[in-house]
């Protein structure tokens, strides 16, 4: 059985889409362990890695659904994007 394409995988908005919400996933456990410095890079790591498993497993486990290396790459360009704005997030408020 095929399943249509929606719209919203037209144009990259998809890959956009991964991004925000990859964005969103690392700000979220960024700010929740903020006091602990050291702790941010393992969260950065593991947010990569899990958006790669799961591209991974969408494409072996899942019969209507494809592992795409593209969506990989958004959901780690919206990590470290979410990593940049938290660290200028606290450089800005020490700075005050």
């Amino acid at each position: 059985m095929k399943v249509p394409k929606f719209p919203a995988t037209f144009n990259g908005i998809d890959k956009w889409e991964h991004s925000f919400a990859y964005f969103t996933l690392s700000i979220c456990w960024l700010f929740a362990f903020y006091k602990n410095p050291k702790i941010k890079y393992y969260i950065v790591f593991a947010c990569i890695v899990y958006g790669i498993i799961l591209e991974g497993l969408q494409g072996t486990l899942t019969n209507y659904r494809t592992a795409d290396y593209l969506d990989a790459i958004a959901n780690s360009i919206g990590v470290l994007l979410g990593l940049t704005v938290f660290n200028q997030i606290l450089k800005k408020n020490r700075v005050k």
